[in-house]
């Protein structure tokens, strides 16, 4: 991932402020007992700027587990919204926490009218925001490589 900055949290419009905020919220719904590692995420819809959040929930079977992005999403989508302006994603550990593969290819389905969605990563603390691009962390997303096989 080399398209990416790192600012202060205080230096983002309130829109992106509010988004992470709504992401600590949800993070703090989180049903981990298994891992203990609490993630919230809310997303912003193009069509409106209605706001979705999500946390992960997880299943002593692993893979009924649902990630807190793609808890978001189909909150978003069955209500009638399929393209997305931009993604927080809030958990803690040492380093910025980035959606899984999974969810990365789950949110390339959505992107918005430009082609992307921003992505804003934060610890709960909300003190640095690591800023990029869904395509910056999915290069090649499936979707991508269909579309062009399909155009060429």
């Amino acid at each position: 991932m080399d398209n990416y900055q790192i600012v202060d949290f205080n230096s983002l419009n309130e829109t992106i402020q509010n988004l992470i905020k709504e992401a600590v919220a949800a993070r703090k719904l989180a049903y981990c007992p298994y891992s203990n590692f609490a993630v919230g995420a809310a997303l912003l819809t193009e069509e409106d700027n209605k706001l979705y959040t999500g946390c992960n929930i997880e299943n002593a079977a692993l893979g009924p587990s649902i990630c807190a992005e793609r808890a978001a999403v189909p909150k978003a989508v069955s209500e009638g919204y399929t393209k997305f302006k931009c993604i927080a994603v809030v958990a803690h550990q040492n380093n910025f926490t980035a959606p899984c593969g999974v969810c990365r290819q789950t949110l390339s389905e959505f992107r918005g009218s430009n082609g992307d969605i921003d992505v804003y990563l934060s610890k709960p603390q909300m003190d640095k925001v690591l800023c990029t691009k869904l395509s910056d962390l999915l290069p090649l997303s499936f979707i991508s490589y269909t579309k062009d096989s399909i155009i060429t």
